[in-house]
């Protein structure tokens, strides 16, 4: 008995034929010849079967087909006979396909027609493409957040450049005069009508007379009016009364 007869299943024979398929291209092509009439017939036809006859029919041209198939004959896949003898399994088409050059446009939105894949939320590449989205948004919202923070400092730098900064700053002349005793140098104060340079004896001699203990605090505000908010002229008469 041939190894075919063994077989119980079509998925066995199946199974079987595709790991011992022995026939060689010339032996496919003479099966081929053998049930032309039968392939015309049925178009579709899945299976070959071979009889005793048939077999005798193939040996008289080829005796080593028995041993390829068996002495009893066999059945085999026609899509694997035709594939050995390298002849194409042809599909019929469609009756409403339009071939290349038809002019049918098979993309009319010119979207593109590849499915988008879709990514399980369990798996490590999912995981991967959160933390890049992530980090693509923390990124946008620094940039954002910079924009803010730049246009800000514009517009304050604007408004304040307009302002005159004599109206804004406060001169405390007496805290300059006690800073050039202290660091024994000359610097210069600011007045109501411009700068004078105050050298460290004339400093010396209006702190020492800011910290006199019997002097009446009326007077003190007066002198200390006159240093922070004076003239050059009030200033050096105050000096030439100090002196005095």
């Amino acid at each position: 008995m041939s190894k075919w007869k063994q077989i119980e299943s079509y998925m066995e024979s199946k199974s079987f034929h595709e790991s011992k398929f022995n026939i060689n291209k010339k032996q496919a092509q003479m099966i081929l010849d053998l049930k032309k009439d039968e392939l015309k017939k049925m178009r579709f036809l899945a299976m070959l079967d071979i009889d005793k006859d048939e077999l005798k029919q193939l040996a008289k041209k080829d005796p080593s087909i028995v041993r390829a198939i068996g002495r009893q004959g066999g059945s085999f896949r026609t899509a694997m006979v035709r594939k050995r003898a390298n002849e194409e399994v042809k599909e019929d088409a469609p009756t409403n396909f339009a071939g290349a050059g038809s002019g049918v446009d098979f993309n009319p939105t010119g979207m593109s027609l590849k499915k988008k894949k879709e990514l399980d939320a369990r798996t490590k590449e999912y995981k991967i493409h959160a933390r890049k989205l992530m980090a693509q948004r923390e990124k946008r919202k620094l940039k954002a957040q910079k924009s803010i923070c730049g246009s800000f400092r514009k517009n304050v730098k604007e408004h304040t450049d307009n302002f005159s900064r004599e109206e804004f700053i406060k001169e405390d002349n007496v805290a300059i005069l006690r800073k050039i005793v202290k660091d024994k140098k000359n610097m210069p104060i600011k007045l109501k009508d411009g700068q004078m340079k105050v050298d460290l004896y004339t400093a010396s001699a209006f702190v020492q007379t800011l910290d006199r203990k019997n002097m009446k605090p009326d007077t003190k505000k007066k002198l200390e009016f006159i240093i922070n908010k004076g003239n050059k002229a009030q200033f050096l008469r105050t000096v030439d009364v100090i002196f005095k």
